[in-house]
């Protein structure tokens, strides 16, 4: 029996090793994209790489994450064959490697194989990993899902890479950075001058004795160390430069960009996460400032090793030697830092993220005394946070020791052989110490580059998520051609019509709305009602073009929405949210958005139309006080009203208005609601408070994105059905 055990257990890790394989790490940005992420491991482990903006799109991503049916699709459409089991613990080990599995009821992913005692992951949240069998076990909820490459698979796609990613973002400062690198070379040159001189002090002076040649060394050296000190100030001059362009190109750029993606990029992100991801762009302007350093070094690695070879071949041969070895070592270094990194910078952002978000929703966490709990859920992330940084911390730890430790070793060896030949004969005092001094300014380079290599992994993790916003589509409300051939038109009349419209947020998934159709005419208030996530929102979103219907038109005046130019549209459309949105600054430039162009009259009115002017002007400053971030020095039926006043002051023929008024009280309401009413605009009102519909021209009950009646109120409320069921409540 002694015998038979140990080769039993042989035969077991022989088994288990053959069935082990390493997956690529593609990290999600969001908690919401694991199964897209999930299925770009497996993509990319048979080396069909997809960017991971394509694959949301294609595992119908949404608020609520992916289905594993829709991640099967997705892999079918790539050439792969996909199925999914359910399986106990023992028969996952005789599936073929890789694979995704189910965790938790709400997690996919990648198995990569088993040990006797162990079970190998490939986590979209978090990377590579290793859990127990029992760990595994109480986690993983018997679904899995089996990817493999089909008849119609292709190899197709390229990893992204740093060096390209870069190059693309110094198009515009090529000038700035030629000039400091043709400022570094001549900066360069003057230190080739400091061996020589060190050589020749040492012969001629010290040991010959020609004392005659002291003043014009100490005058070439303090020319030389003159030289230094203003080509070095010219090259720091042209890297400023550089810096400050690129900062401007690059973060107005990315900003711009932001700006005109659709709204689900924004539905799917915290806001903190966003915010953060532009201070990146500083990340990526240092990294690129480094590049011309860095070209620079390379430089300086060739003239050094040209003046080492003049001197002593034997000790240029070594000197090269561990200059290699300490790059490879890095290489090896950097493959055990890559998921470090990318682990960093995602546990960063979610920590900014929520931080962000609780800060902003500040009012309502102390109304409702869950202080406790945000501290709890904000130690969470910081904890997951700082033990990714410590990890990564530890792996620089030991990078950066390595430039050190090359350095003493090098130049200990390179001592004790340099005075070896010196007593051979082979070199004079003076050519080892001038040896000496190229060495250390041979290996200064060589740590550089080294840094450099670590510091272009953090880029790297910085790059993947700037791009990741990049990667998104522009929203096509901004992108559409204005085909419009009434170029007069300046304002619309207010007829809407909304023709057979189908729209979800979930492409793979049945429709939200479903051939919807509705009619507005100028003037015309017409209510949306029904029950949570019945569709009412939606709609609203639709018609302001927040959301772009799957089919169907929308048509203002008769005229299809993507023919009206986007400034018409904009003068001739207001909406009213019940998220509201108020920053700090003036009362004024909260009403106008610093829109100069509006009058203090339209503003007035506005203001009086909703109810809040008499309370502006008790202000401190009037419309020139100073409101707070989300407006938390006002009530909150003040701040809904300066967001409806916010909507009239472009005096809009079309008001969209989302339970607007669900934060005031009832006689407000109806004054606020009479003096819309006297504008004369078309109206299209959401609502749960039914009081505040029962005179509108049309009243539309919805039931899951269909209409299940419309009437008048006094028609609605005789008949049986949803809308007597909503009053009686």
């Amino acid at each position: 029996m002694a015998l038979i055990n140990p080769l039993q257990s042989l035969r077991q890790l022989i088994k288990y090793s053959r069935k082990r394989v390493k997956t690529p790490t593609v990290l999600q940005m969001e908690a919401t994209e694991c199964g897209a992420a999930a299925l770009g491991i497996i993509l990319a482990y048979y080396q069909r790489i997809v960017p991971l903006a394509e694959l949301r799109q294609e595992c119908g991503v949404s608020r609520d994450g992916s289905k594993a049916a829709n991640i099967l699709k997705a892999a079918r459409r790539y050439g792969m064959q996909a199925k999914g089991y359910k399986k106990g613990l023992e028969s996952l080990e005789k599936v073929q490697f890789p694979y995704i599995v189910f965790w938790n009821f709400n997690h996919f992913l990648v198995v990569e194989g088993f040990s006797l005692n162990w079970v190998y992951l490939n986590d979209p949240a978090s990377g590579r990993c290793q859990v127990s069998k029992q760990e595994f076990n109480e986690a993983y909820t018997g679904i899995v899902l089996v990817i493999e490459p089909g008849e119609d698979f292709k190899k197709a796609g390229e990893k992204r890479n740093t060096f390209l990613a870069l190059y693309s973002r110094l198009k515009s400062s090529y000038d700035a950075l030629l000039l400091s690198i043709l400022a570094g070379i001549m900066l360069t040159l003057t230190r080739l001058a400091l061996p020589a001189i060190a050589q020749f002090f040492t012969d001629e002076i010290l040991i010959q004795g020609r004392e005659e040649w002291l003043k014009p060394l100490l005058l070439a050296i303090v020319i030389t160390a003159i030289l230094q000190i203003l080509i070095r100030q010219l090259q720091l001059l042209y890297l400023r430069r550089l810096t400050i362009k690129l900062s401007m190109v690059m973060t107005g750029k990315f900003i711009w960009h932001i700006l005109r993606l659709p709204i689900n990029f924004y539905a799917q992100r915290f806001t903190g996460d966003i915010s953060y991801r532009v201070n990146l762009n500083k990340n990526v302007v240092n990294g690129l400032n480094n590049i011309s350093t860095t070209i620079i070094d390379t430089l300086m690695l060739v003239f050094y090793a040209a003046m080492m070879l003049i001197y002593d071949q034997v000790l240029t041969i070594m000197t090269i030697s561990f200059a290699v070895l300490n790059l490879l070592t890095l290489q090896i270094v950097k493959r055990f830092r890559v998921d470090a990194n990318l682990k960093v910078s995602q546990e960063r952002d979610q920590l900014y993220g929520f931080a962000t978000s609780g800060i902003q929703n500040i009012e309502t966490v102390k109304s409702s005394g869950l202080e406790s709990s945000l501290f709890a859920k904000f130690a969470g992330y910081y904890t997951k946070f700082h033990n990714a940084q410590q990890k990564l911390d530890l792996q620089s730890l030991y990078l950066n020791l390595l430039p050190t430790i090359f350095s003493y070793v090098a130049t200990t060896i390179i001592l004790v052989v340099g005075g070896v030949r010196v007593m051979e004969g082979s070199m004079s005092m003076g050519m080892l110490i001038a040896y000496q001094s190229l060495v250390t300014s041979f290996l200064q380079p060589v740590n550089n580059l080294v840094n450099f290599g670590a510091n272009l992994q953090l880029l790297e993790a910085d790059l993947e998520r700037l791009d990741d916003v990049f990667s998104n589509a522009i929203d096509p409300e901004v992108t559409r051609e204005l085909v419009i051939k009434n170029d007069d038109i300046s304002l619309l009349e207010g007829q809407v019509e909304l023709r057979n419209l189908t729209f979800g947020y979930n492409h793979l998934e049945a429709p939200l709305v479903e051939n919807f159709s509705l009619i507005v005419k100028s003037g015309q208030r017409v209510a949306l009602v029904g029950g949570s996530g019945s569709g009412k929102s939606t709609i609203s979103k639709l018609l302001t073009g927040l959301y772009v219907p799957w089919s169907g038109e929308i048509l203002f005046d008769g005229i299809p929405r993507q023919q009206i130019p986007r400034l018409v549209l904009a003068n001739s459309l207001a909406m009213v949210e019940q998220d509201i949105f108020l920053f700090e600054g003036t009362v004024r430039d909260n009403l106008t958005l610093w829109d100069e162009t509006i009058s203090d009259v339209d503003v007035i009115k506005a203001c009086q139309d909703a109810e809040i002017h008499s309370l502006i002007m008790s202000l401190p400053g009037g419309y020139n006080a100073q409101l707070s971030e989300g407006g938390l020095n006002i009530s909150g039926g003040q701040r809904q009203r300066l967001e409806i006043a916010r909507a009239l002051v472009r005096n809009p023929v079309i008001l969209v208005m989302d339970e607007a008024t669900s934060s005031l009280d009832a006689e407000t309401e109806l004054i606020i609601d009479r003096n819309i009413r006297r504008r004369g605009v078309s109206c299209i009102i959401v609502a749960h408070r039914l009081s505040t519909i029962r005179d509108c021209d049309e009243i539309i009950v919805l039931d899951r994105g269909k209409v299940v009646q419309r009437g008048s109120h006094e028609e609605l409320r005789s008949q049986a059905g949803t809308y007597s069921h909503l009053l009686d409540r």
